[in-house]
């Protein structure tokens, strides 16, 4: 649909658009309440505005106190309705309590607060920018509500964006007053039709202020409502982005329109680039809409890759398919059309099994747009379609997490840098996360570090819907780390305990120094990963004798069996020797043993792990046959008379080190001050 609009006309129109779904957020739903601030209309029966709109003076204390938890006022057009506050970034107890003139109000963050509509009125929805970066144009318009004395009246400001403050921070220059009490305003992009964020504050004492990005918004999906009956479905963030393109994608239908619509603006606004229509915009995002969503970020981050390149995406991460969507627009070849089309098929394969009518409608979609792009590029389509139509079965990936020493002390390592890498093969190794610090950090705070980048390479990996492999690299000195108890990420889901990683995928140590590999461990991994049963080699924790001889002379299917820690003591000399006579694969217990000879529990151990070695067919099932026992234990623990026994494997240990994929030189560029 073409409107037919001059490009100055489309601008005015625009700013039209914005002021349409502009709303005034009150204390009730009463024309004479207190004007609180702004907000805009982002979906059908949502409002957004900022946390702190809602954060009133205590008049008793002089205090501030969350004042979302009752009927508010939102005045759409020309009345005023009741709503109900949803959502909040950060919750309301991080942002109440402070005394009036805080500066954490100034800097807190996200800031951002949905409400739900509970009455019923026409309204329209501003377009969300799909796109992960401030405004790419010099101008911004930020549109609302300001009460100056006794009425509320509009206000609009325009100014430019000198940059970012934070990730999903941005500043408004200081062309334009950013008054009081406009905080929940919206931030429109004048030469792409977008809204871009939401006015948070001023800058003191002078002009321009600060806004939040949208892409703060995808937090929702880890926040919890605060009036579940007015909840969005399982993911928030998801749902409201869904309902949002719905609704645009259905402006564009044909039907009886006084005027053009947001999409039909963006047609004809001047700075609006590439073979990539805003039509052809509006159609994806709102057949992607109809698609089930992803299963988690990593499947939109994974797709985006294998369009743009590995190593492409970055903070913040993308969520919904619209997220990718966005990440599009400029390619390195400058192939934008076919990115686009390249994209909507991945999702449309990816979704295929679920959905089969939404994935073919889609994929109906982005071969009609195929048609006009040149013949090398249709048939490099045609190559994808094959490869999705006919995957590689062995294409699990996996993730390394590597704790290599840069700094020793008494041979022992005392500092570490880590790094976490996407394995997809021996030579397809992408570096995901590092630490920063040059000179390292202590093992503990490492360990600590690595836990949420590990959960996002995880989303990664699970591309299969089978759960990856997680391979820990660590010095000797740290094989003990119970690395099969983490939960990546912290507690995700606050309706039930998370599941120890160890329980839901096979967790397996490797040398972090063993490179290059040996002869003596290429001989040996030789022989035990063709072997067609496993034997054990039982090994005592507190006597090294006969030490090395012993183990290089053993059979290539012998696993050495240690009933106790190999972190120190003859333990970690013994586990030097498994190492140095070239053993790939070997178990132990982390737990503590009795100080002067062995007891019951190594009995147990040293049964159990000979029924374990004896029910695999080879070296290649021992990480999933140790999963299965780690679930079975976790399973267990809590059950009233199950008994000590069933726990032995909480605390087993497996090395499993490929010498045929050996890791890369961790640090070895630093040289390590020992």
């Amino acid at each position: 649909m073409s409107t037919g609009l001059r490009p100055a006309e489309a601008e005015a129109r625009l700013r039209e658009l914005a002021r349409e779904v502009a709303v005034a957020i009150l204390a009730a739903p009463d024309d004479a309440a207190e004007f609180w601030g702004s907000g805009l209309l982002v979906a059908p029966e949502w409002v957004l505005t900022c946390a702190h709109v809602l954060v009133r003076r205590d008049g008793r204390m002089g205090r501030r106190r969350w004042a979302g938890d009752t009927e508010i006022g939102v005045r759409v057009g020309e009345r005023v309705v009741s709503g109900r506050a949803v959502y909040a970034l950060p919750a309301p107890e991080e942002m109440t309590g402070w005394e009036l003139g805080d500066e954490r109000e100034y800097e807190l963050a996200p800031d951002l607060t949905l409400i739900r509509l509970t009455e019923p009125v026409a309204h329209g929805c501003a377009w969300l920018s799909d796109r992960a970066i401030p405004p790419v144009s010099g101008r911004v318009a930020a549109v609302g509500w300001r009460r100056p004395a006794d009425t509320i009246d509009p206000w609009d400001g325009t100014c430019t964006v000198p940059g970012n403050d934070r990730i999903d921070v941005f500043r408004l220059g200081p062309d334009s007053e950013i008054p009081a009490g406009v905080s929940g305003s919206l931030v429109v992009d004048l030469a792409h039709g977008r809204v871009v964020g939401v006015v948070k504050a001023r800058r003191r004492s002078r002009d321009g202020g600060k806004a939040v990005l949208l892409t703060a918004l995808r937090a929702l999906s880890e926040s919890p409502p605060l009036v579940p009956e007015l909840a969005l479905e399982s993911d928030p963030y998801q749902e409201l982005v869904r309902g949002h393109d719905r609704w645009h994608y259905g402006q564009q239908q044909p039907r009886r329109q006084a005027r053009g619509t947001w999409i039909d603006v963006q047609g004809q606004l001047s700075d609006v680039i590439g073979e990539w229509t805003p039509f052809d915009r509006a159609r994806a995002l709102g057949l992607l809409a109809e698609l089930p969503p992803p299963c988690s970020g990593g499947v939109v981050q994974r797709l985006v890759e294998r369009v743009l390149g590995p190593g492409t995406v970055h903070d913040p991460l993308p969520v919904a398919w619209r997220d990718g969507h966005g990440l599009l627009y400029e390619p390195d070849d400058g192939k934008q059309l076919l990115a686009f089309v390249t994209y909507l098929v991945l999702v449309a394969e990816e979704v295929r099994a679920q959905d089969p009518a939404g994935a073919a409608a889609l994929l109906e979609f982005a071969m009609s747009r195929a048609i006009s792009l040149p013949a090398p590029d249709r048939n490099q389509l045609v190559e994808l379609g094959d490869a999705v139509a006919s995957p590689d079965a062995d294409g699990q990936a996996s993730v390394l997490v590597a704790l290599a020493p840069v700094v020793w002390k008494e041979d022992r390592p005392v500092r570490f840098r880590w790094e976490i890498q996407l394995v997809r093969s021996a030579h397809d190794r992408q570096i995901t996360t590092v630490c920063d610090e040059r000179e390292g950090v202590a093992f503990e705070e490492a360990v600590a570090q690595v836990q949420e980048p590990l959960a996002l390479a995880l989303d990664r990996a699970d591309e299969s819907g089978r759960p990856a492999t997680v391979e820990i690299a660590l010095p000797v000195h740290h094989f003990d780390t119970a690395a099969q108890l983490w939960i990546p990420g912290g507690q995700r889901q606050s309706h039930r305990p998370a599941r120890p990683m160890g329980s839901r995928r096979p967790v397996v140590v490797r040398d972090v120094e063993r490179v290059p590999p040996t002869a003596e461990w290429l001989g040996r991994w030789s022989g035990i990963s063709h072997s067609t049963g496993l034997t054990p080699l039982p090994l005592q924790v507190l006597d090294r004798s006969p030490g090395y001889e012993k183990l290089r002379n053993a059979p290539v299917e012998s696993v050495p069996v240690l009933c106790g820690p190999v972190g120190g003591g003859e333990g970690l000399q013994t586990m030097f020797d498994v190492l140095d006579a070239g053993h790939g694969v070997a178990l132990w217990s982390a737990n503590p043993h009795p100080p002067d000879a062995c007891g019951p529990q190594c009995a147990v151990f040293r049964r159990e792990a000979e029924h374990l070695l004896a029910g695999v067919a080879g070296a290649a099932e021992l990480p999933e046959a140790v999963r299965v026992l780690r679930a079975r234990t976790h399973d267990l623990r809590d059950i009233p008379g199950s008994g000590a026994e069933p726990l032995w494997a909480e605390h087993l240990v497996l090395l499993y080190d490929d010498a045929d994929t050996p890791l890369p030189g961790f640090g070895q560029a630093d040289g390590g001050a020992r």
